[in-house]
């Protein structure tokens, strides 16, 4: 029979759960809590599988999501729905078949219908999906600091610091993690799905051998973390360290140095520029044991997002917009030449004339990374990503793309 890819029922969902697990080699679990997960962030109807005879041999999904692109100065940041993609895979018995960009078309096509201006995604391989149209949006990094050479070269400000119950958290946090996330472009949103599976329902298999989560909060923010038994004491795993001011930041960190009998701290999906490390007495204390892409994003609707998003200063210039490498989408509502005019006080974009030339040629994937202000222009341009056809333009697209603070996300789907 032929393969085929569709939208599944309701009452193949056990079946599209099993399927996940056989791609990313973690068998489904038979916890009903696990089981539940998913449906719990994406609807039935942005559900996919790929489906040969009566077999499910891949899937995907999508939650439906927001996303920060690039604010003013000191305000909070332009918020704009996304299509999260996820749960992307083929099984080993049918790759090679073109499976996995039927599945990603089916995605772009269901976002492109919806008026979704942009797609997101984060990859298990890195290699993938920059060919469709993706480009790296935020980077993340691992840290890891002993906390005996943890202090300071200034005082932390005083920051009270509660430890709390699930069940108090469940309260506090998402409130606190919506105010501390306005400010950071490439943040994406946590629904109630989200923080459901993702944070509060901590089941013992997603462990990894380490402890249930501890959570402690200020007025200003909050972290979240789990700790790890070791021959020297004890390791934590910090996930979030979300505050509302660098203030409020440097006092959740104190707390966490401080705590005793801990010999290491791991802290995971932090900014590539590091505030901590400028606070350290030696900042040869913290250590970076790894940097890697982290959400990616793929442009559906030029116009409406180079719009949305601010600018520092003022400028103004005609993108020529090529096809991805694979390209998936026919006609592609990101492929065309657009006239960008923009300050800080706002922004137009719009398909150009035959009379505007174009001032810099490049495809969808370098437009993703543009428009969350993950790399510059001149950056792209040196690697043979950019192409500057009007002489300046690299330079005028340098100031008029800065984004600060850089963006950066702390919530994977």
């Amino acid at each position: 029979m032929a393969l085929d890819v569709r939208l599944i029922a309701s009452e193949e969902r056990k079946a599209w759960e099993r399927s996940v697990g056989i791609p990313f080699l973690h068998p489904a679990a038979d916890d009903p809590a696990d089981d539940e997960q998913h449906w719990d962030q994406a609807p039935l109807d942005r559900t996919w599988a790929a489906v040969d005879g009566d077999r499910f041999v891949g899937n995907a999904a999508v939650f439906p999501r927001h996303v920060n692109l690039p604010g003013p100065a000191g305000g909070p940041c332009p918020v704009v729905p996304m299509a999260a993609i996820t749960a992307v895979g083929v099984h080993p018995t049918h790759r090679r078949r073109g499976l996995l960009r039927r599945l990603m078309q089916a995605m772009l096509d269901d976002a492109v219908g919806r008026g979704v201006g942009v797609a997101g995604l984060q990859a298990s391989e890195a290699g993938i999906y920059g060919r469709f149209g993706f480009g790296v949006a935020t980077f993340a990094a691992e840290r890891r600091i002993d906390p005996r050479r943890g202090g300071f070269l200034r005082p932390a400000p005083a920051t009270e610091v509660r430890m709390l119950e699930p069940e108090e958290a469940e309260k506090v946090l998402p409130e606190l993690f919506a105010r501390t996330i306005a400010r950071t472009p490439g943040q994406v949103d946590r629904t109630d799905g989200a923080w459901r599976y993702d944070v509060f329902q901590d089941l013992p298999a997603w462990r990894r051998g380490r402890s249930a989560n501890f959570y402690a909060a200020s007025d200003k923010g909050y972290v979240q973390y789990r700790s790890e038994r070791t021959p020297d004491g004890a390791r934590l795993h910090v996930r979030d360290v979300c505050a509302t001011s660098p203030d409020a930041e440097a006092g959740l960190w104190r707390f966490l140095l401080d705590i005793d009998l801990v010999s290491e701290i791991v802290a995971h999906h932090r900014p590539v520029v590091e505030p901590l490390a400028f606070r350290l007495a030696d900042p040869r204390a913290l250590e970076t044991t790894g940097v890697e892409d982290f959400l990616w994003l793929r442009v559906l609707d030029p116009a409406a997002m180079l719009s949305r998003r601010s600018y520092r200063a003022a400028g103004r210039l005609v993108l020529d917009v090529g096809a991805a490498d694979a390209p998936l989408l026919d006609p592609d509502p990101a492929v065309g030449r657009w006239a960008l005019d923009a300050g800080p006080d706002g922004a137009t974009c719009r398909a150009a004339t035959g009379s505007e030339p174009a001032d810099l040629r490049l495809g969808v994937a370098e437009l993703g990374t543009l428009l969350a202000g993950a790399a510059s222009a001149s950056t792209l341009a040196a690697a043979g990503r950019v192409e500057e056809v009007t002489a300046g333009a690299l330079a005028a697209a340098d100031v008029l793309f800065a984004t600060d603070p850089v963006p950066f996300d702390t919530t994977g789907f």
